[in-house]
């Protein structure tokens, strides 16, 4: 059995964060991956080199996580593996939270699948990420096929080699009131039916963990500022208090990339024409104070 510990937060300057991966070839990277052979003795997740029929790679060699390094995965079995970690910036102001990786899957279609899931609350609450019926493209959590072409993944039947995952889930934060320093889990797992088809199951190799956030000695008043129009198509407009001093704009993407910033803004309007349809975050700040907003363009 692995133990499991929780990730030290990291501080630089403005950024509160944490961006790691898990490509399990070392040791001191599994810390926080823990499998359960206590009250699951069955529990067939494995870490190794994958020497089975048709898993016999690993996406980063030469170790993965997969249902069992060598044999097929047997029947009746649910097996979980949990990776924990400790709460940073991305859920309290809902900036950056990606959870990302690769994954191969060779299974009894709909018979035998994988499933992802994740803990606001260190595994009181368990939302099924792939499943779930809130997942919408504009709130709560989404995965990112409209920028990169990269599906949900699909972790049943086969996937013919390795496939890579890339999900966002910042707005998650408020929804279930995520705090710094609150322990937060993934859980992965894979089910099995009756029937024995002699398949290697599932793998996972690369998993990749982002929480940050900029300006977090700021004190956050989501009143100081209003935007209009939501949706907007090509102006938004930014009303501020009549004496604010010098302000700071930013606006990022749902992936945290910076689209927009300037230091010393003293336009009414910011011009998104540009832009790509789908959600951002605009940052405003003003001395001690930030406002964070959300908007959707739609052209």
């Amino acid at each position: 059995m692995l133990a499991m510990s929780t990730l030290p937060g990291l501080s630089m300057g403005q950024l509160d964060f944490f961006d790691y991966t898990i490509t399990f070839d070392d040791t001191l990277e599994i810390k926080n991956l823990f499998i359960d052979t206590v009250s699951n003795p069955n529990n067939t997740w494995q870490v190794g080199i994958p020497q089975k029929t048709i898993f016999t790679d690993a996406y980063s060699a030469p170790n993965v996580i997969v249902t069992d390094t060598a044999n097929p995965y047997p029947v009746n079995d649910t097996s979980v593996f949990i990776i924990s970690n400790t709460s940073e910036g991305g859920f309290v102001y809902y900036h950056t939270v990606i959870l990302a990786g690769q994954y191969f899957v060779n299974s009894d279609t709909l018979s035998d699948y994988g499933m992802m899931e994740f803990s606001p609350d260190n595994g009181i609450t368990w939302v099924d990420l792939l499943n779930d019926s809130i997942e919408t493209i504009f709130g709560y959590w989404h995965w990112d096929s409209y920028l990169t072409g990269l599906e949900k993944p699909v972790l049943t039947g086969n996937s013919n080699g390795w496939k890579e995952f890339w999900v966002h889930l910042a707005e998650l934060g408020p929804v279930f009131d995520i705090q710094l320093g609150d322990t937060v889990l993934y859980r992965f797992t894979f089910i099995s039916d009756s029937i024995q088809t002699g398949k290697d199951g599932l793998m996972f190799d690369d998993l990749h963990f982002e929480d940050w956030v900029e300006g977090t000695h700021e004190i956050q008043n989501d009143k100081l500022i209003s935007i209009a129009p939501n949706p907007v198509s090509d102006n938004l407009a930014i009303q501020r208090p009549l004496e604010s001093g010098r302000e700071w704009v930013q606006v990022f993407d749902c992936n945290g990339r910076l689209l927009f910033d300037n230091e010393d803004f003293t336009g009414e309007s910011i011009d998104v024409g540009l832009f790509r349809n789908g959600l951002y975050y605009l940052r405003y700040a003003n001395g001690d104070f930030f406002s964070v907003k959300k908007f959707i363009v739609a052209h």
